[in-house]
């Protein structure tokens, strides 16, 4: 499945694929979809990109409550990475970016990556942005201020600030904005992984406190409910 990458990733990829039998299932289900995404391309960042997809679901099906699909709405429509459903008939989606920078946080490249991720979501479940970095320590207050500068350049009808950022504008970026139900924040430098969190409070669709917590405890790589025999 991953023969093309670095021998490290393969090593990795592996691990988890022997540590965690639901992650093991998950990957078995949508191997054709994995494996294109691993091997169509040559450059090692957009591997990645697709690794730190694959981190997020295997963090997250740590936890029993949750169960994971790969690229729901299809490779050929613009959507998210993962769709989940909590305790089997709660869903929404999460949408997974890496960011390369490391160092201190700034709130703007943070507030860039958010605009160029919210055409993504769709509008009729609630939606989560997970932002895996490695050594860039996105805090709760880093997310606060990212957020209060999309807003404040949405409310000032910055077209151009927009289009720079997502190809569209502040009425379009607010029209989307809504979709988005939070943003989590994983550091991977930590140990163990920190985990950063943010609701939207204007959501049209929130994601329940529960999950919240559930989903902030099992990114963070320990989960109260984590499986430990058997899928």
């Amino acid at each position: 499945m991953a023969l093309r990458c670095r021998p490290s990733l393969q090593s990795e990829l592996a691990h988890w694929i022997e540590d965690s039998p639901r992650f093991r299932t998950f990957v078995a289900a949508h191997q054709d979809k994995v494996r294109k995404k691993l091997t169509s391309s040559d450059d090692e960042d957009t591997r990645l990109d697709v690794r730190a997809e694959l981190l997020v679901a295997y963090l997250v099906l740590s936890d029993r409550r949750f169960d994971v699909s790969f690229e729901a709405y299809g490779a050929r429509q613009v959507g998210p990475d993962l769709s989940v459903a909590f305790r089997t008939n709660q869903r929404f989606n999460l949408e997974v970016t890496r960011v390369r920078a490391t160092g201190d946080p700034d709130p703007a490249r943070l507030a860039n990556v958010v605009a160029g991720k919210v055409r993504q979501l769709p509008g009729e479940i609630p939606n989560g942005l997970v932002v895996v970095t490695r050594g860039l320590r996105l805090t709760d207050e880093t997310l606060g201020l990212a957020t209060r500068l999309l807003k404040s350049h949405s409310d000032g009808k910055d077209d151009e600030f927009f289009a720079h950022r997502g190809g569209f504008s502040a009425r379009d970026f607010a029209a989307r904005f809504v979709r988005l139900s939070g943003v989590f924040t994983i550091d991977e430098a930590a140990a163990p992984p920190e985990v950063g969190k943010w609701a939207n409070p204007e959501a049209r669709h929130k994601l329940a406190r529960d999950i919240i917590g559930a989903l902030s405890t099992s990114l963070s790589g320990y989960s109260p409910a984590t499986a430990t025999s058997g899928p």
